[in-house]
């Protein structure tokens, strides 16, 4: 099974990205949750389901999962080409998540993974260092979440740092029970 983390809704979220399946049985009562109105939903029936639904299914043996299109051979040859150029918005929102999710499925993900996010990470830190330009604005709008909190955590860090060197960063201040008190 998965790692999951019940309680991170971007986790749920990526949850939520459909994976190809196909089924292993004949399932009475299901026809109205596929394409077809039929109740009887046939062996080696193709769906996309939820992963969330999919990862179940699969470990009671009810389908067989296979690799989302997301992480197909050829979406990691792309993503290896040219990392930077990927608009994982409009491919997953929640790629890096979706990704580690898969990751016990398909061995090769984590190291897709690693190389796409070191590489992007440090644009986003160049970005959020000398500010947003046409070509940053392009590149922020690609970004999923995971990359889009690092930017806003990156453009903090930046922040504080310019806060630091205007000696503005860590100004003592009198505390409110000595000021009342001591008046």
């Amino acid at each position: 099974m998965a790692r999951r983390n019940y309680y991170d809704i971007d986790d749920i979220l990526a949850g939520q990205e459909r994976v190809p399946c196909v089924l292993r049985a004949d399932l009475d009562g299901l026809g109205s949750a596929g394409s077809g109105g039929a109740s009887k939903v046939h062996r080696n029936a193709r769906w996309a389901l939820p992963y969330w639904m999919a990862d179940r299914l699969n470990e009671e043996d009810y389908v067989d999962m296979e690799v989302s299109p997301v992480f197909s051979k050829r979406a990691n040859r792309m993503y290896a080409a040219s990392p930077e150029s990927m608009q994982l918005r409009a491919i997953c929102q929640h790629y890096y998540q979706f990704g580690l999710q898969l990751g016990d499925m398909v061995p090769e993900i984590p190291h897709v993974l690693r190389n796409m996010y070191v590489q992007r990470i440090i644009k986003v830190a160049r970005i959020a260092q000398q500010g947003q330009n046409i070509e940053a604005l392009e590149f922020v709008q690609s970004l999923d979440k995971t990359e889009t909190r690092m930017l806003k955590l990156c453009q903090q860090a930046q922040s504080a740092i310019s806060d630091w060197h205007k000696n503005q960063a860590y100004a003592l201040k009198r505390a409110a029970a000595v000021s009342t008190t001591g008046s």
